[in-house]
């Protein structure tokens, strides 16, 4: 594979970064209402170890099946065998039909996760209103959702407009990261407190290197480094 410069990644990392910064300041904020909320969370939930697009067409299936239309009154043992089933069968992605890796595994963590969210707080937007900030919201779906961890959580709240200031630490993000000098190498991230180190150090590089928010920041790395992969590049 062609190696890049670290130069270049970081010019193509700052353009690409001012460019969502820039579309943001234009789009209103606006969050999601409940399914919009539920088909962002199951789609982070269900793309760990899985190509975003398929995880995604999983996630539309099963809101448009109303597996989350639900006003919490289903049993977690119903909901478990209605998500099964969606995530069971093949679902159109890219013009061809698909099966989804972990469907009972992941149909197990989604309905737990909603289930539990209900319980304790009416709805998933409601979960959003009862903490201070985004560090103190993600902290608590890490404990207590299923399927959820740092970089899960960090996403969806990225997604849903709650909070730019998290980091979405992936392969490409390590990549970037170690290819930059910022580490020293691009191991997985083997805790939440190695994951609050890597997030630090971006955070600072983001602010005194980018000008721009920790989260524009990795969403640009992650577009830069995922087409890199994809032309041979690394």
């Amino acid at each position: 594979m062609k190696q890049i410069s670290a130069t270049r990644l970081e010019t193509a990392v700052s353009s690409i970064a001012a460019e969502i910064s820039s579309q943001l300041s234009r789009a209103p904020k606006v969050q999601p209402q409940e399914l919009g909320l539920w088909a962002e969370l199951s789609c982070c939930i269900l793309s760990s170890q899985v190509p975003y697009d398929l995880a995604r067409a999983a996630s539309q299936r099963i809101v448009e099946s109303g597996a989350f239309g639900s006003d919490g009154s289903l049993t977690e043992d119903i909901l478990r065998s209605q998500l099964f089933c969606n995530l069971s069968a093949p679902v159109a992605v890219g013009g061809t039909f698909r099966r989804y890796r972990f469907p009972q595994r992941r149909a197990d963590q989604l309905a737990s996760t909603f289930c539990i969210v209900h319980q304790k707080f009416g709805s998933l937007g409601q979960l959003l209103r009862c903490y201070p900030d985004a560090r103190s919201t993600r902290a608590w779906m890490v404990k207590n959702m299923q399927g959820i961890g740092p970089k899960q959580a960090s996403m969806f709240l990225r997604n849903v407009a709650v909070s730019y200031d998290l980091a979405i630490i992936d392969r490409h993000v390590r990549r970037y990261v170690y290819l930059i000098g910022l580490a020293d190498n691009d191991v997985g991230v083997a805790s939440v407190r190695e994951y609050e180190e890597w997030e630090a150090k971006l955070r600072e590089y983001s602010a005194t290197t980018m000008a721009c928010p920790l989260g524009v920041l990795d969403w640009a790395i992650w577009i830069v480094m995922r087409a890199a992969s994809r032309i041979g590049c690394q």
